[in-house]
């Protein structure tokens, strides 16, 4: 077919159905980059060529397609008999669409948005895995059907074992068949009595045996029992004994006769099946849904008993690094190994779950106090941080723990989950490695930021971003060289909002990668619709964050928004903090040698505040410190303040670096500055950061200072 991809052909690959084929492109490369092998089509139509004589393991299906909806492809293949599991790909946020796809069967539901692609590989891969899984479990039931089957046809060939018990002589009669089932050769022994039979029960079931015997023989009721036995042949081996009462001319009961079934196939199949239904395939711990039924009979009994409960919610960190350099394989075993090792620090009443992914749960029942919590809890810290050895190599591992306790965070097994993921994620804020008991003002502070996400989404489309630009200035002449681009939020409800009400949010949600982006391209169309319009040149400041940084290929992205805008790269300057650029120095590095390459400024933001080394100068193409104006603001009054911008500027001319101080409120600041050689300046004393439109007037008719 003509839209499909045809590059060598793979047993079962995932279909991938994207009106898009660009963004198709793109997420066939992010799960090629996982390991997966993927075909690529346009419209419904084409699909259904290629799987009329192909198969694909998994279908992500875009809505919206050119020749028909993600609902009507789904019916069409439902008629022509095609049963692959699928995932709904949207770029509509629409609940009611969402409840309506899962209810016709999809996999998963995922929106187009900033964090797609980042999201794409988990849900395909939870996807696989829960075919995985309903595989097995069909397996498993047609095991049991099988099982059932065979049994059917030995007692229609009278394999099944038959006994007579006379009660008045305590002879016993055994088949032919049941001499076999017990292992032991037709015959022999030739008198059977109860007391050699009850040799052959395992202790633990005896008691029960003889209590159901007895009520069969004295109350009349019928004989239904399970029990272990030993075999001559099979060892251990689980039969079924069912009888019923017979009774003499005179009412009393004279003989108990019934049969005995081998239903040792039966119970492991039914075994297995709750074994698939309840526990993690991988670890063997119980699994999400066996963690809510043993949560919830552990808040019935701590109710009970007056006491206190603590979920604690636990998360490997930095566990995608370890699966990235190492692979899934060695990811599976470090996985198993940390159940072991967490299972060493709980009891024996107490539960460990596994959630999916590198997420743990333990229930800690009976406790009296926090301080047990919190032992538990360092415990957890110490051995998970202890060196574990996968495939001969040492891998070093911590984890964040969030608790949350019953029943201050809450009464119910969904709320204190809740609870405890939210004390976890703030865990992995305050630099990982720790655990956060649960707070009501975290949960506030959760749903504000929930909140504000969701608005941010929304703002990003509607276009309530903007950006405002600050003159950064020539002290000695008032003239305007350059300028810093800063983004600002007309928030609907919450009015003007400057970046420290919402950058760290962005940068935590993932949407600090679109927002940069627009960032940088606004600003410098803007800066060349200014050249455009007569004005000289003068140089953009766009701040980039952590986020950025790490941001695959992003040098890319800045070069072709330069090619876009047709700005020349003189007049871009990026401003980094001390401490991003020391995050992962080795990379950045190479990073920024590519932007110097290219005709990219660099400054040095808030330098000064950051990291302690200044060895890092010299390692990196820097062309402009700035002087942060927490040091400007006491420049004149606090000696220390001056004498650190001094050396700054002795740092910058000894380096041959550029030097600009930011936050200039006065001419006693300024005049300061010049004084020490530092001519470059920004603050309120020149102009507050203003709109575009404004801007223009200050390089149309110059600065008043």
């Amino acid at each position: 077919m003509s839209s499909l991809n045809q590059d060598i052909i793979v047993a079962d690959p995932l279909l991938i159905i994207e009106s898009d084929a660009g963004f198709a492109e793109l997420m066939c490369s992010t799960l090629n980059a996982c390991g997966h092998s993927c075909r690529k089509g346009t419209c419904g139509q084409d699909a259904f060529e290629w799987l009329a004589t192909n198969s694909a393991s998994l279908i992500i299906l875009d809505y919206s397609l050119p020749d028909m909806s993600g609902s009507s492809f789904i019916e069409k293949i439902r008629t022509l008999g095609i049963e692959i599991p699928f995932v709904m790909v949207t770029a509509s946020n629409d609940a009611g669409l969402a409840v309506a796809m899962m209810k016709s069967g999809a996999c998963d539901f995922i929106i187009k948005d900033a964090s797609f692609l980042d999201r794409l590989p988990a849900v395909v891969a939870r996807a696989l895995q829960e075919q995985k899984t309903l595989r097995q479990l069909q397996s498993a039931e047609m095991s049991l059907r099988l099982s059932e089957t065979r049994l059917a046809r030995a007692q229609k060939i009278a394999r099944m074992g038959s006994w007579e018990w006379n009660l008045a002589s305590g002879d016993i009669y055994w088949s032919d068949e049941l001499y076999r089932i017990f292992g032991l050769p037709v015959g022999l022994p030739e008198t059977i009595t109860i007391d050699w039979l009850h040799t052959l029960i395992n202790p633990l079931d005896l008691v029960a045996f003889k209590k159901a015997a007895r009520n069969a023989i004295r109350g009349g009721s019928a004989l239904d029992i399970n029990y272990r036995i030993v075999s001559g042949d099979d060892g251990e081996i689980v039969v079924n004994s069912q009888g019923e009462i017979e009774y003499d001319e005179s009412g009393n009961a004279c003989l108990l006769s019934g049969t005995t079934l081998d239903i040792t196939a039966r119970i492991k199949a039914e075994s297995e099946i709750q074994q698939l239904i309840n526990y993690d395939s991988l670890t063997g711990l119980p699994n999400r849904s066996l963690l809510h039924d043993r949560l919830h009979l552990a808040i019935a009994q701590a109710s009970r008993e007056k006491q206190l409960l603590a979920v604690l919610m636990l998360d490997l960190d930095r566990f995608k690094d370890i699966n990235e350099t190492m692979g899934h394989r060695a990811g599976d075993k470090l996985l198993k190994a940390v159940a072991k090792r967490l299972q060493v620090c709980l009891r024996d009443s107490d539960t460990l779950a596994r959630l999916g992914g590198d997420e743990y749960v333990a229930i800690l029942i009976d406790v009296s106090h926090e301080e047990g919590i919190t032992t538990v809890a360092k415990k957890i810290l110490a051995v998970v941080s202890e060196p574990f050895y996968i495939d001969g190599t040492e891998i070093f591992s911590t984890c964040s723990i969030g608790i949350a306790v019953y029943p201050m965070d809450g009464e119910d097994s969904h709320t204190l989950l809740k609870h405890a993921d939210l004390a976890m994620y703030q865990a992995k804020g305050a630099d990982r490695n720790v655990f956060q008991f649960f707070s009501r003002e975290m949960n506030n502070l959760a749903l504000e930021r929930m909140m504000m996400e969701n608005s941010m989404r929304r703002g990003l489309e509607r276009g309530e971003f903007f950006l405002v630009y600050q003159p950064q200035v020539d002290g000695r002449t008032g003239k305007i060289f350059g300028m810093e681009a800063l983004i600002r939020w007309r928030h609907p409800d919450m009015g003007m909002l400057a970046p420290d009400r919402f950058i760290s949010l962005a940068e935590g949600n993932g949407l600090i990668i679109p927002l940069g982006e627009w960032v940088l391209r606004t600003a410098c169309h803007q800066n060349k619709a200014w050249q455009d319009q007569g004005f000289p040149p003068v140089r953009v400041a766009v701040n980039l964050s952590a986020k950025q940084l790490g941001q695959y290929h992003l040098d890319e992205v800045v070069a072709a928004t330069l090619l876009e805008t047709g700005l020349d790269p003189e007049w871009l300057e990026l401003e980094l903090t001390e401490s991003v650029i020391m995050k992962d120095a080795e990379q950045n590095a190479v990073l920024l040698k590519k932007f110097k390459e290219m005709g990219i400024s660099l400054a040095i933001d808030d330098f000064g505040t950051g990291y302690s080394s200044l060895s890092y100068l010299k390692n990196f193409p820097i062309t402009r410190l700035k002087i942060d104006r927490s040091f400007v603001r006491d420049i004149t009054t606090n000696p220390d303040d001056a004498a650190i911008a001094r050396i700054i500027i002795d740092i910058a001319h000894s380096l041959n670096l550029s030097v600009i101080a930011e936050g200039v409120e006065t001419r006693a600041q300024m005049q300061f500055l010049s004084f020490n050689n530092c001519v470059e300046m920004q603050g309120y004393l020149f102009s507050r950061p203003v709109p575009a439109e404004e801007f223009t007037e200050l390089l149309r008719n110059g600065l008043k200072v």
